[in-house]
């Protein structure tokens, strides 16, 4: 009798294993197709939108919207926030742009969600996001530690409008 079960066991444990295998299998390739996909939707955003003087700007996960811009020539990255009254600029950001920290004049006195702090009011050459170009745009290079840049009013107050969606913000020169 045990001759029997033993290639039996033998010949079930195969299966079992190759099943499981092909599970595997199934389910990174339905991942490698998500994250395809994904990717596909991604690459295909482009920040342009109707009319020669817009752009889009995606809500991301975190339920803000964020803006891809050159300031200066210098890619940096903003959440757009319409209660900062001016852009603010982590002291990093500043700097990648070419503001020399120590040159700074740091008196004004800065409200934030972290608190009371100082910032060096700046005037940036041109900010640009996709087919959006503002000249001459005033900011505040902020003391403390700002986690992110901020694309505050002194921006969008340049506009000629910009108008939130459940998913995008478009905005126009």
């Amino acid at each position: 009798m045990s001759k029997f079960f033993f290639p039996l066991f033998v010949v079930m444990c195969a299966a079992i294993w190759v099943s499981m295998k092909m599970n595997e299998a199934t389910v990174a390739k339905e991942e490698a197709a998500s994250l395809a996909r994904e990717a596909e939707r991604q690459a295909n955003f482009r920040p342009e939108a109707p009319g020669p003087r817009a752009a889009v700007l995606k809500k991301r996960g975190d339920k803000h919207f964020w803006a891809e811009a050159k300031v200066d020539g210098v890619r940096v990255e903003f959440i757009v926030d319409t209660g900062a009254t001016s852009v603010a600029l982590t002291a990093s950001d500043a700097q990648r742009i070419g503001y020399d920290l120590s040159e700074l004049d740091f008196k004004w006195e800065v409200s934030t969600a972290n608190g009371k702090t100082q910032g060096a009011y700046v005037v940036l050459g041109e900010v640009s996001i996709g087919n959006v170009d503002v000249e001459n745009v005033g900011a505040l290079v902020i003391r403390s530690e700002l986690e992110q840049s901020l694309l505050g009013m002194s921006f969008l107050n340049e506009l000629s409008a910009y108008e939130v969606r459940k998913s995008s913000m478009i905005i126009r020169e």
